[in-house]
């Protein structure tokens, strides 16, 4: 996060303050200076953002395409009561699956509670059942879907873990294996450095995308985009985030986001970038998944550990994220010049 921040404060300062940048960044040894940092960079993103907006005065949105947010996705007291009723139903269910399901089959059940959960979060707050993928450009965002998915598996790993071990507690032994203390479950170093991996990616990908937001597209941008996308140009230019492509609803979300190029240039083109995460975020998540379940179904463990991560497994999702934000940081769209 620190070489990212690093990376976005070079991008919006002048030349003659990149030394001192560096210098300063090479200082920082603690967490709270770090914090301080990352926090100063993103104030002066934003405060660069505003300066320039005040420079070409208020964006007027057309009133057919102006959607309060907030207002619209604000669940009534009546669908605010069913969703509440709906996630509590499924953790009820997730605790029973996990408790009373078969070896494997708890862990089915435990992760499809999770992925439910996840779709009613979604369908009660922005309408849509994939409203936890959606980023604030109402647009699918990939790395938001890596992240979901991780979190589902790794959740539900743990908690599947957890419910069989304290259930064997109260009966003695699991396989055979005394359980002393049924939530010691460890958690291998390769699969922190996975979630960080994907968590970086979350954090890091919005905080480079956010240095573009201040850029001034070429205006012929704007009529480009809007024949390759067979949209008004007059809409492109209201929805923009500076050169970067953006909905004007979350309803305009599609599953092909995760796929498509972030700014006006190229977001009627494959990023491969977001083709080659993807897949690698499926196969490790299926592998994954399949670790678990046949470590369920072992007679010969006291499931006191989640699975062992190979290191060339890591490395490679490491290279894919990498990938990802390193093409980020490249602009493709042509920028307004002079006055």
């Amino acid at each position: 996060m620190l070489d990212l921040s690093l990376a976005c404060d070079l991008k919006s300062s002048k030349a003659e303050l990149h030394d001192a940048i560096r210098q300063r960044h090479q200082g920082i040894k603690t967490p709270r200076d770090a914090a301080n940092y990352i926090h100063e960079v993103e104030g002066k993103i934003h405060g660069r953002r505003q300066f320039q907006r005040s420079k070409t005065g208020p964006v007027t949105q057309p009133a057919a395409r102006s959607v309060p947010l907030k207002s619209a996705a604000k669940p009534s007291q009546a669908g605010a009561f069913q969703s509440s009723f709906a996630l509590l139903f499924l953790l009820g269910l997730m605790v029973v699956g996990g408790w009373y399901a078969p070896a494997g089959l708890n862990l089915v059940v435990v992760t499809l509670c999770l992925a439910l959960m996840l779709v009613v979060l979604g369908l009660v707050i922005t309408k849509n059942p994939l409203g936890v993928f959606i980023s604030d450009r109402n647009l699918m965002s990939l790395s938001r879907f890596q992240m979901a998915v991780w979190t589902v598996l790794v959740l539900g790993a743990y908690f599947t873990f957890a419910l069989v071990r304290i259930r064997a507690f109260t009966e003695g032994s699991l396989n055979g294996v005394s359980v002393s203390d049924p939530l010691n479950i460890t958690i291998d170093w390769h699969l922190w450095t996975m979630l960080g991996i994907s968590t970086t990616s979350l954090v890091g990908a919005p905080l480079i995308l956010s240095t573009k937001k201040d850029k001034q597209p070429d205006p012929s941008a704007a009529q480009k985009t809007a024949r390759l996308v067979d949209e008004p140009a007059a809409d492109i230019t209201a929805n923009q985030q500076g050169t970067l492509y953006a909905n004007a609803k979350i309803s305009d979300a599609r599953l092909t986001d995760l796929f498509q190029g972030d700014e006006l240039a190229n977001t009627a083109q494959i990023d491969m970038a977001k083709v080659q995460m993807f897949y690698f975020t499926i196969i490790a998540a299926l592998c994954f998944f399949v670790m678990v379940f046949k470590q369920l179904l072992s007679a010969k463990t006291g499931l006191d550990s989640l699975p062992v991560l190979p290191e060339g497994f890591v490395a490679i999702l490491g290279i894919s994220h990498g990938g990802y934000l390193a093409s980020k940081t490249f602009g493709h769209t042509k920028e307004q010049t002079g006055e």
